[in-house]
């Protein structure tokens, strides 16, 4: 698959380096020309992608393709490490999860607060979950650790029971 002439792996990984450009599209295109990516092929394929993932008649099939490859770019960028430890992993899940909203407590607390709380933009935390997700939520996914799963959710219920109050003692 090609757009412009970026394939899609070319494209995860020019997204992977661009990370936290926060949508800049100097910031990109320096980016892409760096990598030998015309800012105007650039640009198209970066609309023809994004169109593509968003279309119903593609039935994900673009983003199937994208997310792996996505992702195998941000772990060579992070050189193979965790990009934050599961126990944070695990405590922003649940806030995010439990926690309510102090103006309107029957609503959730809008998770860009939480990530905040602990120093994430919204990029950096698709990171996180794009890394632990495979690993300790999809039994059915080869980078499944069934003690790493076993580890989040001991992690995830004190965490959740502390938001709720909940006392196990």
């Amino acid at each position: 698959m090609e757009i412009n002439g970026v394939t899609i792996e070319q494209y995860a990984e020019l997204c992977a380096l661009m990370a936290d450009t926060a949508g800049d599209e100097s910031k990109e295109i320096a980016i892409a020309e760096s990598k030998g990516v015309s800012g105007s092929n650039w640009l198209a394929a970066k609309e023809g992608f994004t169109k593509k993932m968003q279309d119903p008649a593609d039935m994900g099939k673009t983003a199937v393709a994208f997310m792996p490859l996505y992702q195998a770019a941000q772990d060579k960028l992070r050189g193979g490490a965790e990009p934050c430890s599961l126990e944070t992993y695990s405590i922003v899940h649940a806030g995010m999860a439990f926690r309510k909203d102090p103006d309107n407590p029957s609503e959730k607390i809008d998770y860009q607060v939480v990530l905040a709380e602990h120093g994430f933009t919204h990029q950096q935390w698709l990171d996180c979950e794009g890394y632990w997700t495979p690993r300790v939520g999809d039994a059915e996914n080869e980078k499944f650790d069934a003690a790493l799963a076993k580890e989040f959710s001991t992690i995830l219920q004190a965490e959740s029971d502390k938001i709720m109050g909940i006392s196990r003692d």
